[in-house]
């Protein structure tokens, strides 16, 4: 058999089956009990322990994967909880079933990675499938605006080689705080046409915005489920992140580096600013010692002290020069005996 999908083309139709019993839990199981059962689930499917039906064990594995995804997230569990017979019961992916059959799109169907296959950019991949679906979205609100301004357009969803800030990350922004911009007017509950009177008309306009708003609210939330479901799974977020988390690495390392240098350069004009006093205060030392030496030498004996100073650097001179003298005669007489011996 065959569905349509959010463009109203055809597409084959997937068998979905509980999360809960993809796992084989129950579904008051704990976090602890869901945990167990997927590590048990995924090294039974793993493809790399079942060569012999590789295709079977990949699309099992990938739906215990999405099952654990789901029920381990504590939101995304009490959301599936709340909508889970609408998502088993699916439709045929154009709204025609149901209360919400004015809404022209299922999108029950894409809150699993059973309607996608691989991450590749064919048209069964995760890309195409999800980039149809919200456009159709967008077509839809391009037909029901009812707004007096011009209609801005919503960003694309892209493929896998969009860069992540220039597409992806505008569309999840864009769309985690989705607000439609249609009418709602299938959500009326009365026809304001049959209406006996004024009064009775104005009460059945009333309830029926009421019903609108509600429709809108409950279309809002489901948009924007999905497209944080989409993105927790979207290869170009963790590729994004991996590379945020990389930029932040190396600025810390880089930020490490410089304090480093920076305080080895601190250390090295603290040393010098140090080795400069200590010059300077052996120079102070000289300086108060000749200003001692000075006022020694003023007056009557201060000239014979000065008298004393310079005949004993006179003498000191001379047996310098003595010593000197002494040094050279032993240099010359060892210099004739070795010529002697030689």
């Amino acid at each position: 058999s065959t569905s349509r999908n959010g463009t109203g083309e055809s597409m084959p139709a997937t068998q979905r089956r509980c999360l809960y019993e993809v796992l084989e839990v129950e579904r008051n199981a704990t976090s602890d009990e869901i945990k167990q059962a997927y590590r048990k689930a995924a090294l039974k499917w793993h493809p790399d322990k079942n060569v012999d039906r590789l295709d079977e064990a990949t699309e099992m594995f990938k739906e215990v994967t999405n099952a654990h995804a789901t029920l381990s997230d504590p939101n995304e569990r009490a959301w599936y909880d709340s909508h889970r017979e609408q998502i088993l019961r699916g439709g045929d992916g154009t709204g025609e079933e149901g209360d919400e059959e004015g809404e022209g799109v299922d999108l029950y169907p894409y809150f699993s990675s059973s309607c996608y296959s691989g991450f590749e950019d064919d048209e069964k991949g995760f890309y195409a499938v999800y980039r149809s679906v919200f456009d159709r979205i967008e077509e839809l609100e391009k037909q029901d605006y009812f707004g007096s301004d011009d209609y801005v357009d919503a960003p694309l969803f892209g493929d896998s080689t969009t860069p992540w800030l220039s597409g992806p990350g505008r569309f999840y922004t864009y769309y985690d705080g989705f607000s439609t911009r249609r009418e709602f007017a299938w959500c009326d509950k009365y026809n304001p046409n049959e209406a006996p009177n004024r009064q009775v008309k104005r009460a059945i306009e009333k309830e029926n915005l009421k019903e609108r708003n509600k429709g809108k609210r409950f279309f809002n939330e489901k948009v924007r489920r999905l497209a944080a479901w989409i993105k927790k799974r979207d290869p170009r977020q963790l590729a994004f992140m991996r590379q945020q988390e990389e930029e932040k690495s190396k600025k810390e390392e880089d930020k490490r580096l410089r304090e480093i240098q920076h305080r080895q350069m601190r250390e090295e004009a603290m040393k010098a600013e140090e080795d400069k006093e200590i010059e300077v205060d052996e120079n102070m030392d000289d300086m108060y010692l000749e200003m001692e030496l000075m006022q020694q030498l003023k007056g009557k004996k201060g000239k014979k002290k000065l008298q004393q100073l310079l005949a004993a650097k006179r003498e000191q001179g001379a047996s310098d020069q003595e010593h000197g003298e002494e040094e050279d005669v032993e240099e010359e007489e060892e210099d004739d005996d070795e010529e002697a011996a030689a």
